[in-house]
């Protein structure tokens, strides 16, 4: 900035030379001329706290933290527990002494109201990870337990019910132990004799043993006196008579070395039994014999 001096004698003065800086130097003292003013016009245009309408406590102090869970009310009333208040989500589940669940509202809020009774008059709500303790107005925690009275009279029996339907068999159960044997029981009546069964069928006849071997020819004997000549006999008819099937033949007793039956020539053993001493011992199909001290042997021979 370059000063001139006038030539006439006048005061010398001090003249921009570009409006801008004129601009520069004229805004701080419009800035605080501005301010000056406003100043009175704020002051008259708010008015003063009163006691009756106090100031506002976001003006002053920072909001406190809202709690995520409230309890606006928790007291027995008319017989049920009643406890309400509100979460910071809608739709969410509630529990009380993790039992009783509710949910809350599209407002976050809630209420509990049932016939029922904390033990120790403190409920206990929780949502999620949040836990929250209300103590239950009306509400009288439980005693100690008192003394067990006398036992009353005995009440007249009951009538008998009636006999429910037999259950289904259970499943077979496992062998037990064999139990000590017990004394020998006294001899029951003799029963009585039971019919006679019928006949069992015929056994099949045994295979013929083989033919034995003629025997030597005996010596012949004196011949002897001619008899009286005797009245003739009426004729009789000549008739045929066929030889038995089966055969008994009996050993009396038995030797000290026991004692054996044989059958003729084409005969077969059907059967032998011994007295006493054993059962009886077979050799083939025509001779069996007993051991020593047998009482006797019978046995049957029976043709083919």
């Amino acid at each position: 900035m370059r000063m001139k001096r006038s030539l006439v004698g006048r005061t010398p003065t001090i003249r921009p030379q570009h409006p801008r800086a004129f601009r520069s130097i004229l805004s701080p003292f419009l800035i605080a001329l501005g301010l000056a003013l406003a100043g009175p016009a704020a002051a008259q245009g708010e008015p003063a706290a009163s006691p009756s309408r106090p100031a506002r406590a976001g003006a002053t102090a920072a909001r406190a933290p809202v709690p995520p869970i409230q309890i606006w009310d928790a007291r027995i009333e008319g017989g049920n527990l009643q406890v309400t208040g509100s979460v910071r989500k809608s739709g969410v589940t509630l529990t009380l002494d993790d039992d009783i669940s509710v949910l809350s509202d599209r407002r976050g809020r809630f209420e509990f109201r049932l016939p029922y009774r904390p033990a120790t008059c403190v409920a206990v709500i929780k949502v999620g990870e949040d836990e929250r303790e209300a103590v239950v107005a009306n509400c009288a925690p439980e005693g100690p337990a008192g003394k067990p009275g006398e036992p009353g009279p005995a009440g007249p029996q009951g009538t008998a019910g009636l006999q429910g339907p037999p259950g289904p068999a259970g499943p077979k159960g496992d062998a037990g132990p064999k139990g000590d044997q017990g004394p020998k029981g006294e001899a029951g009546p003799k029963g009585e004799a039971g019919p006679k069964g019928d006949a069992g069928l015929a056994g099949t006849p045994g295979a013929p043993g083989p033919k034995g071997e003629p025997g030597a020819k005996g010596e012949r004997g004196p011949k002897g006196d001619p008899g009286v000549k005797g009245d003739p006999g009426a004729k009789a008819e000549a008739a045929a008579t066929a030889p038995a099937p089966f055969r008994v033949v009996r050993a009396r007793a038995c030797t000290d070395t026991g004692c054996t039956l044989t059958c003729e020539a084409g005969e077969v053993l059907a059967s032998a039994t011994c007295q006493t001493g054993g059962a009886a011992a077979l050799d083939g199909e025509a001779k069996a014999s007993c051991p020593a001290g047998s009482g006797g042997m019978v046995g049957i021979c029976a043709r083919p």
